[in-house]
């Protein structure tokens, strides 16, 4: 939780920058540019907002910051890339020197996790608490807000009947190419026409009455606003509220990306009409504000308004002089907006370089003398009540790592390695997906072993004694396998366990087996977010 806090506070950072200069140039860009893609730039930094990312290459940005605090396990992480055909490291080295006495094997990344959890409540903890409970409570008003005023709606309004209403929403539907149905209904609480609803939308329009011209300005206003997904967009700009209400920036951003959806609508409308049907426009527009305006709920497109707001509308309305194709500010929105994210997740990756190791972690000393790096340790094992220490490299397979003596090993398969001494001597994993711990459990009991401390297994089958530790990583189980001779108790049976201790699952699937398939502590997030981003795909070309 303090890691997603961390990484929002920077992403809330570089983005502010962005919405605040971007409302000290809108004077400047409302004159030159059309207002879409001012609105377009609104989409792009609430999206940001929502799915931070380090914007050189795309990666969650929490990727550092949940490596702070569990170096022991970097050496493996980044000895992966340059393993040899055996699955040992060789050439280069990265030496970790274990404390003397030192008998405790590395300890993979989800255990140190798990200990870091239960060291006690930190200020930052307390903070990261109070911004997902304000989270909660802003999006919970918002949400009860809207499905209050729908209720009031459904409950209290009436389906329009009118002919002359029904053959206008039907011929605005066929000018806008809009598919969709539409219900029309009249609510006297309506301070003014409105679309509501997501999957099935209802135009509402006040007991008020319209003559025909307004009634035509009125309705092609808010049907832009449908086809274009207007409501999604504000749900969206909500989420991204939400998520950052601890900015006053963002509160600025949302309401000023309301004022450019509304500017964007009235262009739509007004696009290549005279100086006559824009007076019209202007007048339908004051005649509303002067009828009265109840804002209801954000989730909605009622009529954006306030004198000030609507002073800007109608200036922008009256605009004559052609505006320019404003590609050119949202590509640069984007990539300045990406740049200092960028800079931000770099200022943040420097600082973890620095990060102390705790005095309960093994003392590493790293030093790289050649492209390809080694990683060595020594292990302590206990065979007859004296202690042997041994150097172990690393042994990489697919998604895993572990650690096995130097030259005493060798790869007979995959995910399989065999004593150099004894061949009936072997160690090999096991990675099944999306399976408990008790299903591995059973097919287990039903070959025949027998549990031991809860997750260790055995059994004896010939003059073989057969050994198997379970690790749950997310939805998959790891198993980690090895036998040795009955006679070799002494040996290999005090050797083989503190080898498959040293089993670890590497960050990036641990993170991905946890998050579906992606990495950091926002792997939630980006997975949610992709689904947006298809949709704003969509609605960007719609816009445009």
């Amino acid at each position: 939780m303090t890691t997603i806090l961390l990484l929002f506070l920077g992403t809330s950072l570089s983005a502010g920058l962005i919405v605040l200069i971007l409302i000290v140039l809108s004077p400047f860009l409302d004159k030159r540019y059309a207002a879409k893609w001012k609105y377009l730039i609104w989409i792009f930094l609430a999206l940001r907002l929502l799915v931070p990312f380090s914007g050189a290459d795309g990666r969650p940005a929490a990727e550092w910051l949940s490596r702070t605090g569990t170096q022991t396990a970097a050496g493996p992480e980044k000895a992966d890339p340059d393993i040899t055909a055996d699955g040992i490291g060789r050439a280069g080295r990265i030496i970790v020197e274990l404390p003397a006495g030192m008998t405790t094997p590395m300890i993979p990344q989800s255990v140190l996790r798990s200990e870091e959890s239960n060291t006690g409540i930190t200020l930052l903890d307390v903070a990261a608490f109070v911004w997902m409970a304000g989270s909660l409570i802003f999006i919970s008003v918002h949400v009860i807000s809207y499905f209050h005023c729908k209720r009031q709606v459904m409950q209290k309004g009436r389906m329009v009947k009118d002919v002359h209403i029904l053959r206008q929403v039907s011929e605005r539907k066929r000018e806008l190419q809009i598919r969709r149905t539409i219900r029309v209904m009249t609510y006297a609480e309506a301070g003014s026409p409105m679309v509501i609803g997501f999957r099935k939308p209802v135009l509402v329009l006040p007991t008020e009455q319209y003559s025909a011209e307004e009634l035509f300005f009125i309705l092609k206003h808010e049907m832009i606003h449908l086809k274009r997904g207007d409501i999604c967009v504000k749900l969206l700009l909500v989420m991204a509220n939400a998520v950052h209400w601890f900015n006053p920036v963002i509160w600025m951003m949302r309401r000023e990306a309301a004022v450019d959806m509304e500017l964007s609508c009235d262009e739509r409308v007004t696009q290549g009409l005279d100086d006559a049907v824009r007076k019209a426009y202007t007048e339908t527009l004051l005649s509303v504000l002067q009828k009265g305006f109840v804002r209801k709920t954000v989730l909605s497109t009622q009529f954006y308004g306030g004198t000030k707001i609507m002073k800007r509308r109608f200036q922008n309305i009256w605009i004559k002089n052609a505006k320019k194709n404003g590609i050119f500010v949202l590509i640069c929105a984007v990539i300045l907006t990406i740049s200092l994210g960028t800079l931000v997740g770099c200022s943040a990756a420097k600082e973890d370089t620095a990060v102390s190791v705790d005095d309960n972690t093994p003392e590493m000393t790293i030093s790289l003398d050649n492209d390809i790096l080694e990683t060595t340790m020594t292990l302590s094992f206990v065979k007859e009540g004296e202690t042997e220490q041994k150097q172990v490299c690393l042994a990489a397979g697919d998604g895993y790592y572990l650690y096995l003596p130097d030259g005493e090993w060798r790869q007979s398969g995959s995910d399989m390695w065999a004593a150099v001494a004894n061949e009936q001597v072997r160690l090999w994993i096991v990675h099944s997906e999306d399976k408990s711990i008790d299903s591995a459990g059973q097919e287990l009991a039903d070959d025949g072993y027998v549990t031991e401390e809860g997750v260790h297994r055995r059994k004896e089958e010939e003059d073989l004694i057969y050994h198997v530790e379970l690790r749950a990583s997310g939805n998959d189980v790891w198993e980690i396998f090895y036998c040795y001779p009955v006679d070799s108790e002494e040996g290999w049976g005090r050797e083989l366990p503190v080898i498959a201790d040293t089993f670890g699952v590497t960050a990036a699937a641990d993170e991905e087996s946890e998050n579906g398939g992606q990495t950091g502590d926002t792997g939630a997030y980006v997975g949610t977010m992709n689904r947006i981003y298809r949709y704003v795909g969509r609605l960007i070309n719609l816009v445009i």
